[in-house]
């Protein structure tokens, strides 16, 4: 008997598309793996009948979006598994960890489901671009329940 195939929603919010085009990133590495994916703006869910919730919010005004911190606090979110991401350029200037204590950890205070994930990504472009694209893609593949591939760690003589 095969695998259940898993169930992801993704619910976001953006402003300038930088999120939208990382969600496209994280879908495509969920597919990848099997899972089937519904992206919805935070507007639009009705449904929550999932086996993982994806939330996503840019960062304006160092915080993250209103629509985004209203959605977190839905009671029918309890007992959900929800997976948490940011996105922002304090990465690009090596702020990652401001991001994880800042926007990351007031979001799963708040969240009214069970937090199992939390992460962040750069708005890049340029050069950054690629390697975002591909660090989204292994999330993506991650949560769908795939091995997360990690550098390998080279020893020193």
């Amino acid at each position: 008997m095969g695998r259940r195939m898993k169930r992801i929603l993704i619910v976001y919010d953006t402003k300038g598309g930088s999120t939208w085009e990382i969600i496209g990133w994280i879908r495509d590495g969920a597919i990848s793996q099997g899972a089937s994916v519904d992206i919805k703006s935070v507007r639009e869910v009705d449904n929550l009948d999932y086996d993982l919730i994806v939330t996503g919010s840019p960062i304006y005004g160092e915080q993250p979006m209103g629509s985004i911190i209203n959605f977190l606090t839905r009671d029918d979110l309890t007992n959900k598994n929800i997976a948490l991401f940011v996105v922002c350029f304090a990465g690009v200037f090596g702020l990652r960890n401001f991001m994880v204590r800042r926007y990351l950890d007031e979001m799963r205070s708040i969240c009214k489901g069970h937090v199992v994930s939390m992460t962040s990504f750069d708005a890049a472009t340029g050069p950054w671009r690629k390697l975002n694209r591909e660090i989204c893609y292994d999330y993506g593949r991650e949560i769908a329940g795939a091995p997360v591939r990690r550098p390998k760690v080279v020893g020193t003589a």
